[in-house]
């Protein structure tokens, strides 16, 4: 599916690329209109002047072209969505066949980190599945109270901890974290 997608992007990138050629020639030159109009008016010409076989010929050459076209058009985007739909889960093996996990059931780290690692007020995590592996992002707002880097490495080594363990996989997992706030800890939000 993956080369069928391919040759589906290079057909439409070289199709948008002679139209918009055209266009910007026609726009651009008198003579580059000056030739479209006369192969046009050519066309028509021979199209009304032909014989029966030939003009059926034409048409159903232009027919076909069309259904190419449009066809080429829904691969592009039914392979778009399949695309999208297939990075939204992991899928993981058993022996009993595959089990697919949403990837918004593990950005549910977020409320468990929360709870674990002392310093951090609010995080809001997002987990992307690639060819490589998964690739998760946390946004942290942390208390004033303890060290920026030591809270951050435990935020990281909290994700990895439960991203493994609700996996059961031993990847190598590389938390991005991005610090959106220091605040400082009033008395009642104390743990």
């Amino acid at each position: 599916m993956k080369y069928f997608n391919r040759i589906i992007i290079i057909i439409n990138t070289a199709l948008f690329l002679f139209v918009g050629g055209i266009f910007i020639a026609v726009s651009s030159t008198h003579v580059a209109n000056q030739w479209l109009l006369n192969t046009m008016q050519n066309a028509i010409n021979s199209l009304a002047g032909s014989d029966t076989a030939k003009i059926i010929a034409i048409r159903l050459a232009v027919f076909f072209t069309g259904l190419f076209f449009i066809f080429t058009a829904l691969f592009t985007i039914f392979g778009n969505m399949e695309k999208r739909r297939s990075e939204r889960t992991v899928v993981l093996e058993s022996p009993l066949g595959e089990i697919m996990v949403s990837l918004g059931a593990i950005e549910d780290f977020s409320r468990v980190v929360k709870n674990q690692v002392n310093g951090v007020k609010d995080i809001k995590g997002k987990v992307i599945s690639t060819r490589k592996g998964l690739r998760v992002t946390a946004h942290v707002t942390l208390f004033s109270d303890r060290s920026v880097a030591d809270v951050t490495q435990e935020v990281q080594e909290a994700i990895i901890k439960y991203i493994q363990f609700t996996l059961g996989i031993a990847n190598d997992i590389k938390p991005t974290i991005i610090v959106s706030k220091v605040i400082f800890r009033q008395k009642d939000e104390e743990k």
